[in-house]
């Protein structure tokens, strides 16, 4: 009996220290993840400074010197504060969520391909006039640099098991197309 009041005291104490680093180590990735609200970052491209200001509910407010500064400002938050989201609904347009969850997204893909997605993205990101495409730039810079930024990959990438991909200029059209399927 003393012998198995031992181990399990033994059992308790190595359970307790393992269940603390396990939630240890999930915060840290949980930090590493979030957004930056506070202070200053550099966006290289920007060819001026733009102020982000958040009011009591998150809200977001940009100020800027120009549109195509303004977009990449915004395109750095949004990929820092809701990539993931922006992912699944690219993703869920051109029939591409397999990609992240396996064979259970097998039957949507094959259905919103026939759509040809991808295809009418790319075909409306080629009839844009020029100054539409240079802020579609700008915007996927800065959701690229915005999601480079985080220090871990977003929590449901980690989840996932996969990684972020890069963002093109047909993502946000595709972004637009997915509410055809909504």
């Amino acid at each position: 009996m003393h012998i198995t009041l031992r181990f399990t005291r033994f059992f308790l104490i190595i359970s307790t220290l393992i269940a603390c680093i396990l939630i240890i180590i999930i915060a840290l990735l949980l930090r590493g993840s979030l957004p930056q609200y506070v202070g200053e970052t550099v966006l290289p491209g920007l060819s001026a400074p733009v102020s982000v200001d958040r009011d009591a509910l998150g809200s977001v407010t940009l100020t800027g010197e120009n549109r195509l500064d303004l977009s990449m400002a915004m395109g750095y938050i949004h990929a820092q504060e809701r990539f993931f989201e922006m992912d699944l609904m690219r993703r869920q347009s051109a029939g591409e969520l397999s990609e992240l969850f396996g064979i259970a997204s097998v039957t949507h893909d094959r259905r919103a391909r026939q759509f040809r997605m991808r295809a009418r993205a790319l075909a409306v990101l080629n009839q844009l006039p020029v100054e539409q495409r240079q802020l579609l730039d700008a915007y996927r810079i800065g959701v690229n640099k915005g999601i480079s930024a985080l220090s871990v990959r977003p929590f449901p990438y980690l989840l996932t098991q996969t990684q972020p991909t890069v963002w093109r200029n047909e993502d946000s059209i595709l972004v637009i197309l997915a509410m055809f399927f909504t």
